[in-house]
């Protein structure tokens, strides 16, 4: 298992959180979902056997947000 935190823009809405966490977990793979307004940072832990981290920043874009960042 890998984790990835991502710095991402457009995290305005916390009513968009659980579907940003559910868009991203509907992947097989992935472990866990963690966001953070206050930070602007979604974390990913997924199966790195399975994905890499461009994947795992794709399926976070695709949610709406725009990754900065990858720390």
């Amino acid at each position: 298992m890998k984790a990835n935190k991502f710095i991402v823009n457009g995290l305005t809405d916390a009513s968009k959180i659980p579907d940003i966490k559910a868009s991203i977990r509907s992947h097989d793979g992935i472990n866990s979902v963690r966001v953070d307004m206050q930070a602007n940072t979604v974390t990913v832990d997924y199966d790195e056997g399975r994905y890499n981290e461009g994947d795992i920043k794709n399926f976070v874009n695709e949610t709406g947000l725009n990754v900065t960042q990858v720390k």
